[in-house]
């Protein structure tokens, strides 16, 4: 009923503007560590998360037709990433954030837009995967009909995802209002 006399949309981001369903698009590999096998060690831990990005791992790896083993000792702790043993290594997943708290002397490749998630293996940084979620093909006709169609005035894009992912999101969709990491 008070719909019409609304002036301010707030809109979440995934699943709402975007599928839900980030794909990964960049892999940085250290020194030392084999692409496919690094993914294998990942995407054997990841089938078992409900983390969005668990997903795309775990497809990346399909895709590639790398064989999944099974994990043990896993954990997942909320904010702390996710961990366990597979095949005889200490698999960890994580973020930039919570590992340059734990390790702020060791060196990562620089960051760049998008969803990322740091792999370790035995303690040893292995890599970094970069995720993007692509938006709905309706997103940028839907946020441009609100203000003349609906007399929305001002549009926001609130997220908890890291600012520079948000901002790329918004500028594809026709958002200026950006509030991330909520």
């Amino acid at each position: 009923e008070r719909a019409p006399r609304c002036k301010t949309m707030i809109l979440d981001k995934t699943g709402t503007l975007t599928y839900g369903k980030p794909k990964l698009v960049d892999e940085f590999i250290a020194p030392g560590f084999e692409k496919n096998k690094v993914l294998a060690f990942a995407a054997s831990l990841e089938q078992y998360s409900k983390h969005p990005l668990a997903g795309a791992v775990v497809s990346a790896a399909k895709t590639r037709k790398i064989a999944l083993r099974e994990a043990s000792h896993m954990s997942e702790p909320p904010g702390q990433g996710l961990q366990g043993d597979v095949q005889g290594r200490h698999v960890r997943i994580t973020s930039r954030h919570k590992l340059s708290q734990e390790q702020p002397e060791l060196e990562l490749p620089p960051q760049e837009g998008g969803l990322e998630c740091i792999v370790l293996l035995d303690g040893v940084f292995a890599g970094v995967y970069r995720f993007r979620d692509a938006p709905r093909s309706e997103s940028q006709a839907f946020i441009g009909h609100l203000g003349p169609r609906h007399g929305i005035e001002r549009v926001m894009l609130v997220s908890g995802d890291r600012a520079s992912e948000v901002a790329y999101l918004a500028k594809q969709v026709g958002i200026e209002e950006v509030h991330a990491s909520q």
